[in-house]
């Protein structure tokens, strides 16, 4: 009797049956659960799930990642990150406000682009809009840092990223929401001011996740507003790219029973720490939490939201 091995593929190697059994599942089994919801990019649609441009990730040789602790490498100077270990009782992965590599890392990760992140947790699109905030980094301190560094990148293969809102809607809680419009324009500002020369950008990656699932008014008046000044700014400037990633959508499906965490592999929809100061009393299963800090993705969480950014890219055009 003739026997063999049933061969199979995983992330490009050839595995038999007899290792296939002990593979270790990818991302620890944490997978996505939603897709994408995809719309288009006009001066009257709302805000969705868009690529108007952008080429294949595999294109971009750099990526320039401006926000808040959700991109935070801990090194936020544009310089080569630590390794995303954590060494106890820190619970930072090398600086990072999670327990490995942030969601910008899963993507030239899986490009090789070299990674180029000024992103600062906590920070808010121009800390002079909020008192609350008034010793916070912000978008427009994080692209002033850029320009100063002279950087000579190809702006037909450099991708820049702006996650910014959910300091500015926390802020406005406590001082007012009158601002918020004007922090939604802070954000094309910016944007636009690295369209100009000497760093003539084109290609941009937007991305908002400001009420973690949930709505407000005020909120979504904010994401209105920069998504349409996006349109905007995509008929004023030639050549201009862009897409805008929405996590909404992970985060509502997986705090909501509608597909709910355990359909992402989850097996708790909390964090794994007691706060942000220190591992102990950590949960026993870090690998299956939504969050690690209180507030902040796992690692795992980061790789999903990874795979979501490559999915609205391919899907939403």
């Amino acid at each position: 009797m003739v026997s063999f091995l049933l061969d199979f593929v995983v992330g490009g190697f050839l595995f038999g049956a007899a290792q296939a059994a002990t593979a270790p599942a990818r991302n620890d089994g944490i997978h996505l659960a939603v897709s994408p919801k995809c719309g288009t990019l006009t001066a009257t649609s709302a805000p969705a799930d868009v690529n108007a441009g952008l080429l294949a990730l595999s294109s971009y040789k750099t990526l320039v990642t401006f926000g808040d602790s959700y991109t935070d490498g801990g090194v936020r100077t544009g310089g080569p990150l630590l390794p995303a270990v954590v060494v106890p009782p820190n619970p930072r992965a090398g600086g990072r406000e999670t327990n490995g590599p942030v969601w910008a890392e899963g993507l030239v990760a899986d490009t090789g682009a070299v990674l180029k992140d000024y992103a600062v947790g906590g920070a808010v699109t121009d800390a002079k809009l909020w008192p609350s905030k008034a010793n916070a980094s912000d978008f427009v301190t994080q692209v002033q840092l850029f320009l100063n560094q002279s950087n000579n990148l190809n702006p037909a293969t450099t991708l820049y990223s702006s996650f910014f809102g959910i300091n500015d809607v926390a802020a406005s809680s406590t001082d007012g929401t009158a601002n918020l419009p004007v922090a939604a324009q802070t954000i094309i500002d910016q944007i636009t001011l690295l369209t100009q020369p000497p760093t003539n950008a084109r290609h941009f990656l937007v991305l908002d996740d400001y009420g973690f699932g949930s709505e407000s008014t005020a909120g979504d008046a904010f994401k209105q507003k920069y998504f349409t000044g996006l349109f905007t700014l995509s008929k004023k400037i030639s050549g201009f790219k862009v897409a805008f990633v929405d996590f909404k959508t992970i985060w509502s499906g997986l705090l909501t029973s509608t597909p709910g965490f355990k359909a992402f592999g989850y097996t708790s929809s909390g964090a794994c720490t007691v706060n942000s100061s220190s591992t102990v009393g950590e949960c026993s299963d870090p690998a299956h939490t939504f969050y690690w800090i209180p507030g902040h993705p796992s690692k795992e969480t980061h790789r999903i939201m990874a795979d979501y950014v490559e999915e609205v890219l391919t899907q939403c055009t």
